[in-house]
């Protein structure tokens, strides 16, 4: 035979502060709460001249914890990273060189030290020792640009997990007093 029960429900305010607390450290992201940062970082590669890119990061608190990514630099690209190191002063026109972003082998671990750059000039006249200080170049760019999008997803993951946010997720669900969800 069917019984009628009365039960009492909570807003996330309504219960106790232990109750609040062992909700907010159990609260889990979904898994795409980075997507739209990819998708930017994904854009802003395109418009910065990376073809062929393909992003990848791991975080935030282990070792090899960090963000990568692999392309090819347009020629436009190339020459404005080139410029700006060099002061504008470059004694070539990168037109017939190759410069590329290439992961190392390892392939449990995503941070910048995992990409290095390919500098391939189609040129007679530079040296290996001008090769090298051009992939060093890149390499300082490129790790940059790593930092910059690692940090910005460091930034998000923290405000997405802060406590203030969590609540502000919570708020309209209502709870059994010891915390399970309706």
């Amino acid at each position: 035979m069917p019984q009628q029960q009365t039960i009492t429900t909570y807003n996330f305010s309504e219960l106790s502060e232990a109750v609040q607390k062992k909700l907010i450290e159990s609260y889990e992201l979904s898994d795409w709460w980075d997507s739209w940062v990819i998708d930017a970082i994904k854009e802003e590669a395109k418009e910065l001249g990376i073809e062929n890119f393909d992003f990848q990061y791991s975080g935030f608190w282990s070792q090899g914890d960090g963000a990568s990514f692999t392309g090819t630099l347009t020629t436009d690209l190339l020459t404005a990273i080139l410029k700006e190191r060099f002061n504008e002063e470059i004694d070539f026109e990168p037109d017939n060189c190759l410069a590329s972003i290439a992961r190392k082998s390892y392939p449990h671990y995503a941070h910048e030290n995992m990409v290095y750059s390919v500098f391939d000039p189609d040129l007679e006249n530079i040296t290996e020792e001008d090769c090298e200080e051009i992939e060093k170049v890149i390499n300082d760019w490129k790790n940059e640009l790593c930092s910059k999008w690692y940090q910005l997803l460091y930034n998000v993951y923290e405000e997405d997990t802060s406590e203030e946010r969590i609540k502000e997720e919570y708020e309209g669900i209502q709870f059994l007093e010891d915390g399970r969800f309706l």
